[in-house]
């Protein structure tokens, strides 16, 4: 297994030039180090970095005063806030380092909450330079993005019920739920839950596409009863990940078992 590369945090004034995609640079600049008494708070060693509002064709100086004013996203949804977050990666190879710009008294005082990533540094300065200078593309650009996210989402939801549609429960007795989960839940939590599924198709099975639907119904409850029991019994390992996988699993058992008419049965009886 590759050991994990060491971070390196930069320190207090390190500046550096940030390559946009557009062939210019903007700057970004470190405000607290990982020492900071700030910085202690959090779980992780981190450094505080603002983002220049300055974007130019060339390296800048580090001396340069126009590069001190911190951005201030405004572009899109975002109403002033400044660009200004707790970073605990090391420095990309592509940021140049243009030496240092002290924070001033009151820069040390800025307060965040906000977490990120160096790329941050590289996508705001260039998204609020075209919202401010080319806003027109950038809402031309928007539309086609949405029209193909809802496109890609129409596309999602036929495919989804064509499956519902022609899914059975003799399919369904071979198939190994929630393939996703490795690393999270627990060992313990996915032989559980996959217990669970198992046993409640083999119930269905064994009762028969023909019995009342209120029997089929009591297995469908039972099932979601059980992830109660077992969410209480292993500290709450259902998250909302874990709670959407069960959902969708769920609702192909519902479908597989004839009652298709019923929707969102499972927030009729889940605690999670």
């Amino acid at each position: 297994m590759p050991r994990k590369k060491k971070v390196s945090l930069p320190a207090q004034g390190d500046a550096f030039a940030v390559p946009l995609n557009d062939g210019r640079y903007s700057v970004c600049r470190v405000l607290l180090d990982a020492g900071s008494e700030p910085a202690k708070q959090w779980k992780s060693e981190c450094v505080l970095v603002a983002c220049s509002a300055w974007i130019g064709s060339e390296i800048p100086n580090a001396d340069d005063p126009a590069l001190r004013p911190i951005l201030h996203l405004t572009h899109h949804s975002w109403s002033g806030k400044r660009e200004v977050l707790w970073i605990s990666d090391s420095v990309p190879d592509g940021f140049i380092p243009i030496g240092s710009i002290p924070p001033t008294p009151e820069e040390k005082e800025i307060e965040s909450a906000s977490f990120g990533g160096w790329p941050s540094m590289a996508i705001q300065p260039l998204a609020q330079w075209r919202w401010d200078n080319d806003r027109s593309s950038v809402l031309a650009e928007d539309e086609i993005k949405e029209k193909e996210e809802v496109q890609k989402r129409q596309g999602t939801r036929q495919v989804r019920g064509e499956y519902l549609a022609n899914i059975t429960l003799e399919e369904l007795r071979n198939r190994l739920f929630f393939p996703r989960w490795d690393e999270y839940p627990p060992k313990k939590a996915i032989r559980a839950s996959r217990r669970i599924m198992s046993n409640t198709v083999q119930q269905l099975i064994d009762l028969g596409l023909a019995a009342p639907e209120s029997d089929r119904m009591a297995i469908l409850q039972d099932c979601i009863e059980r992830f109660n029991a077992i969410d209480c019994e292993m500290e709450h390992f259902i998250e909302t990940v874990e709670r959407e996988d069960i959902c969708e699993e769920f609702e192909a058992i519902v479908h597989a078992c004839g009652l298709c008419a019923h929707v969102d049965l499972a927030d009729q009886w889940r605690d999670w």
